[in-house]
This record gives structure tokens, C-alpha cells and sequence, in this order.
């Protein structure tokens, strides 16, 4: 059986490490990515302000495991055919796994594509470069978006360039995944950051030097967009079943619902709990999908049923610059969050922790095997919940 993963972010290379410890060479397992890079993206806002985060080399990750790794852009996917062109070169698979996470939605609101940066790829690193002179300048930094990207952002910018003035919009109330002591939190930090917090701000247009909301206008210059997301638009334009933004409809066990041949991790699946609600987007639900997905692979290469995906709920944890952060804990957990140097500390350890579990996922079942069991079943993402 021949299985190719597109997609080399954490789903990806979670499900190639693991399905390689599994098969153990009864299966040839192909990896296609864009670049030859791991991206740490959780780590990107630390890269726009201007820090270098290490980049692994995919080669380094999979040495050993014999997994072939294929540098190149995917597209023309045939799902008939079951083929796939990498580049100038097409890939034959038996079973396919879509693992290409998501992008900032820039084409949501007039002028975001023109007139804004984001944290994806290259814009990151060319806001890294802009802000140095707009510091010496006193020039006015507009962070869009009051989720947690756009709070780690906005504090991480504000204090590695204090002299910039930061400014952080949101359209809701500020951090509404959170207990209202951690926002408390979240708001104090951002106060001795000096970030100009404005709330319930609709936008309706980014112009050059101003946001636009309800004929009142927010200048800046320059603006970092953070808030929505799209999946890439190969899984919609070969004709699988995805929503809006085009992430694609999956069962509870994480197949395609159009064509059970094809599996799909991370931020690129439907993903919503027994409840309904949305599973939240990024390394949390990625690495545990990714590795399930790897799991339901090698059940069918056994012969045995496959198994409906677990997803249990671990800690926000989120960066305040350097020197500050929060853990903030599930429900269920009944403890109190965290705040200050200590949660900062453990931000620190966990961004570093999903390199290492990659690293032993190599050669022995990582952390994340645990924390997957025992939780609340994925619900099939049908059109009722699209």
C-alpha cells in the first residue's frame, strides 16, 4: 500500500512518524510539502517581532523512519485516479491523507490582501524586517484580531519594541475562550504593555494608513490581520465535500465523507466535538489527529476495524511577551489558571515540547497518545454542522 501525506506541518509529520513506527516498512509512506522546513507556527508571532525561531529541517525529523519526503507544491489531485501531482511529477497513492492546515482569510474584508500583514510565511518576515524603522519613528502598529493570536502578537510586538505604539482591535469582547479572570489578566498585561485595547469594533475596509469601521477610522502604520482562517482550496477543487472555508466534511473517525479513501488531520477537517461545538484550530487537535489518523492507517493494514477519533481538551496556554503568560485550565480540571513568569515558562517548554514529542515519536508512542484517551467522541461533520 502506497499512503501519501500532504502537508508537512504538525498533523503531517505526527501522522507520517507514527504510522512509520507502525507499519514498520509494510507500507510506503510519501510526505509532500511545499518547503523543506518545519514550521513552528505557533511560533510566528515571536517571528514578526523580530526573533529567529529554529526551523528543523524535515529531513532531520524523518531520518531513519524511511519515509520518502517530496519537495513541492501539490495540486491536481485525481480523486478517481488516485493520483497527485507534486510539482512536475505525479504520485500514485492507495490512501491519501490531507493534512495542509489553514491560512489567514485576507479576502474576507476590502483592502486586508493590499494593506495587511499577517503571521503566514513571508509576511511574517517582512513585518520583522518594517518594524525596526517604525520604532525609531513612533510609528503606530495595528494588531486585527482579539483571539489568542492576536493577544500573543500584540504583547509579544509591544514589548520587544516598546517605543512602537500598539494598538489591538477586536470585534467581540476581548479573549472569549477565557474565564473572565484570565481575561482580567490578559487586559492588566496588555495595560502595562501600553497596547491600546478597542473592543466590538466592526470593520468594514482597510485602507493604506487606516481601518474603517462604521465611518469611524482607525490610523495606522502598519497592520498585522489575525483574525479568520481558509483552508487551501485543493481538497474543494478535486471535489470532496468542505464547507465555507473550505475545510473538508469528515466522519468521526477523520475520513472523507464524499471518499472514505482519503483521511484528513489538523486544521484542513471539520472537527467538532459530541457537543457541536468546533474543536479549536492549531497544534492541540493537530498532533493528536495526525497521530490517530496514522492509527486508523495501520488498523486497515491489520484487517481491524478502525476507530472513531477521541479528542480530550488540554490547557489554553498562551505567551504575554517573554516575561508573562497564562494556563488556563479545562473545566473539568477544577484548578485555578496560571499567571506570570511560571505560565510563561511552561508556554516555553510546551512550544518546545511539541519538537521533542516529534523527536520521540520516532522511536516510541509520544505524550499525546495519553492525552487523546479517554475523551469526548468527534461528531461527523455533516451539512447540518457546516
Amino acid at each position: 500500500m502506497h499512503i501519501a501525506i500532504v502537508g508537512a506541518g504538525y498533523a503531517g509529520v505526527a501522522c507520517a512518524l507514527r504510522l512509520a513506527r507502525r507499519t514498520r516498512g509494510r507500507a510506503k509512506i510519501t510526505l509532500v510539502n511545499a518547503s523543506p522546513d518545519f514550521c513552528q507556527r505557533i511560533r510566528l508571532h515571536e517571528l514578526a517581532a523580530g526573533s529567529a525561531p529554529h526551523k528543523p529541517l524535515l529531513s532531520h525529523l524523518l531520518r531513519g523512519t524511511g519515509v520518502e519526503l517530496a519537495i513541492g507544491s501539490a495540486h491536481e489531485l485525481d480523486l478517481a485516479a488516485h493520483t497527485l501531482r507534486v510539482g512536475d511529477t505525479q504520485v500514485c497513492w492507495d490512501r491519501l491523507v490531507l493534512a495542509l492546515g489553514s491560512q489567514t482569510a485576507v479576502d474576507d474584508i476590502p483592502g486586508v490582501r493590499t494593506h495587511a500583514f499577517t503571521l503566514d510565511g513571508r509576511s511574517a518576515h517582512a513585518l520583522a524586517a518594517r518594524l525596526p524603522q517604525l520604532a525609531a519613528t513612533r510609528g503606530r502598529l495595528l494588531v486585527v484580531g482579539g483571539g489568542l493570536t492576536g493577544i500573543e502578537a500584540a504583547s509579544e510586538l509591544a514589548e520587544l519594541h516598546p517605543s512602537l505604539r500598539v494598538a489591538l482591535v477586536t470585534r467581540g469582547e476581548l479573549a472569549p475562550e477565557l474565564s473572565p479572570r484570565a481575561r482580567a489578566h490578559v487586559r492588566t498585561t496588555l495595560e502595562r504593555l501600553h497596547v491600546e485595547l478597542h473592543q466590538h469594533v466592526e470593520v468594514s475596509e482597510l485602507q493604506p494608513h487606516a481601518l474603517v469601521a462604521h465611518g469611524r477610522a482607525i490610523p495606522f502604520d502598519a497592520c498585522l490581520w489575525t483574525v479568520g482562517f481558509r483552508a487551501p482550496a485543493l481538497g474543494a477543487d478535486s471535489g470532496l465535500r468542505v464547507n465555507a472555508r473550505n475545510q473538508i466534511m469528515v466522519d468521526s473517525c477523520l475520513r472523507a465523507l464524499s471518499h472514505p479513501e482519503v483521511y484528513v488531520a489538523g486544521d484542513l477537517a471539520v472537527l467538532r466535538g459530541c457537543s457541536g461545538d468546533a474543536l479549536p484550530l492549531g497544534c492541540k487537535t493537530a498532533l493528536p489527529s495526525g497521530m490517530h489518523v496514522a492509527e486508523s492507517l495501520a488498523r486497515e493494514l491489520a484487517g481491524e476495524q478502525v476507530r472513531p477519533f477521541l479528542y480530550r481538551a488540554v490547557p489554553y496556554c498562551v505567551s504575554l511577551g517573554r516575561r508573562d503568560g497564562l494556563l488556563e485550565f479545562p473545566a473539568h480540571w477544577r484548578s485555578p489558571p496560571l499567571f506570570g513568569k511560571l505560565a510563561a515558562r511552561i508556554k516555553e517548554l510546551i512550544c518546545r515540547g511539541t519538537i521533542w514529542a516529534l523527536a520521540i515519536e520516532r522511536r516510541r508512542a509520544a505524550p499525546f497518545t495519553i492525552l487523546g484517551r479517554g475523551g469526548a467522541p468527534l461528531l461527523a461533520s455533516d451539512s447540518a454542522h457546516s
